[in-house]
């Protein structure tokens, strides 16, 4: 399926990114650990396979990519029915807090430059998207190397706040 919508590259970047992960999958809860045969079968997914799903298309286009965590800003309302959603659900990863959330996400690498790929939503996140819904407080990269994202370094496996005032 990806190789298929590979020729697509309308998002303004050298590659394809797999924005038909989010046509193709509902997100919502699934249990943990999940095996590849029944993520593939699953209707909906969250943003930890998305992610792997995501990741695995992109290296086998040969994009230098790697996993990564954000932490977004939203609503008490958008929260209280996300916690809702998920409440109950065996082996369901805790990953809302008040305001903020956990949530996984992609590197696509080039060079010391990074993008980031949300392949749940389909689509880039900004680096300067750092005000409003889903704004991106934190993020923190699983890379063996220091990339720029914006203004941000990125360093491996430490958060970088992009947002000055914010804690968890």
């Amino acid at each position: 399926m990806a190789a298929s919508y590979a020729f697509r590259r309308t998002d303004g970047t050298p590659i394809a990114a797999p924005t038909f992960l989010a046509r193709r999958y509902k997100w919502g809860p699934n249990p943990w650990p999940i095996a590849w045969c029944e993520a593939v079968r699953a209707d909906a997914i969250d943003c930890g396979v998305f992610s792997a799903f995501a990741r695995a298309i992109l290296s086998a286009q040969g994009v230098e990519c790697y996993s990564a965590q954000v932490m977004q800003l939203f609503g008490p309302e958008t929260t209280a029915h996300w916690r809702q959603r998920w409440a109950g659900r065996p082996g369901a990863f805790n990953w809302i807090d008040n305001d903020l959330v956990y949530h996984e996400v992609v590197i696509v690498a080039s060079g010391d430059v990074a993008e980031v790929f949300d392949p749940s939503q389909g689509q880039w996140l900004s680096p300067t998207a750092d005000t409003g819904y889903g704004a991106v407080v934190g993020i923190r990269a699983k890379c063996p190397k220091s990339l720029l994202w914006g203004r941000h370094t990125l360093s491996t496996d430490q958060w970088i706040l992009t947002v000055p005032g914010i804690s968890w």
